[in-house]
């Protein structure tokens, strides 16, 4: 978020995930990423427990083998998910922080940073917020998806802590903390009153009266 030089490694590192996708045509790519795709709507409409090969090929309009072709376990398919998911929601980022690389930045943009791929994470069935919460759950229960996820959020923090470092930021790695909270906690309401429909409106007005106030703020006491 608001990404320097670490935007190309951070897409970078998004490629060098390890992958199930045998073969180098791009139609095994395109249908690899559509069980992926599949897996995701699963998620968040059912729970990882849904999550079968069946389940998963009827979801996608593709024939079993092709699951069990790309991926040999009901686990490799969430762990892939997990990746797939985390690769989506960093592109989302770059895309959007790439006007900000180039240029002196201030609070006001990180708020426009920040609030524009929220809005974009809630728009694309690939970066739900009902599917990370349901993939943060299954951590819980399988404890070997922890890995994926903890990259993701790395790289998340990574991106926060410099963009609250170039809007002048004293604690920058604090204030990230805070900022990521603000949003976790701020979607996870927003999941439990889906009929409420100014959610945007009010979420940017706290986003930024709460990055104001963490780079305004005075030292924080021992």
């Amino acid at each position: 978020m608001l990404k320097n030089g670490s935007q190309t490694s951070a897409r970078g590192s998004a490629k060098r995930q390890p992958r199930s996708q045998r073969g180098p045509y791009a139609p095994g790519v395109q249908r690899r990423q559509e069980l992926l795709e599949a897996v995701l709507r699963i998620v968040a409409s059912h729970g990882v427990a849904a999550v079968t090969h069946r389940a998963v090929a009827a979801e996608a309009g593709a024939p079993l083998r092709a699951t069990t072709y790309y991926f040999a376990t009901k686990e490799a398919m969430i762990r892939d998910a997990f990746r797939f998911f985390a690769e989506q929601s960093i592109l989302q980022i770059d895309e959007a922080s790439g006007r900000y690389l180039d240029r002196d930045v201030g609070p006001e943009d990180a708020v426009a940073l920040i609030f524009e791929t929220v809005v974009k994470e809630s728009r694309n069935p690939n970066t739900s917020w009902a599917a990370e919460f349901e993939l943060v759950l299954a951590i819980a229960r399988e404890p070997s998806f922890a890995p994926e996820y903890r990259a993701f959020q790395d790289r998340l923090d990574e991106g926060l802590q410099l963009a609250m470092r170039r809007i002048g930021s004293r604690h920058p790695a604090r204030d990230a903390r805070i900022v990521l909270a603000f949003l976790r906690g701020f979607e996870l309401e927003q999941l439990s009153r889906p009929e409420r429909k100014t959610w945007q409106r009010r979420m940017k007005a706290d986003l930024a009266g709460l990055i104001t106030a963490l780079v305004a703020g005075s030292d924080p006491k021992p």
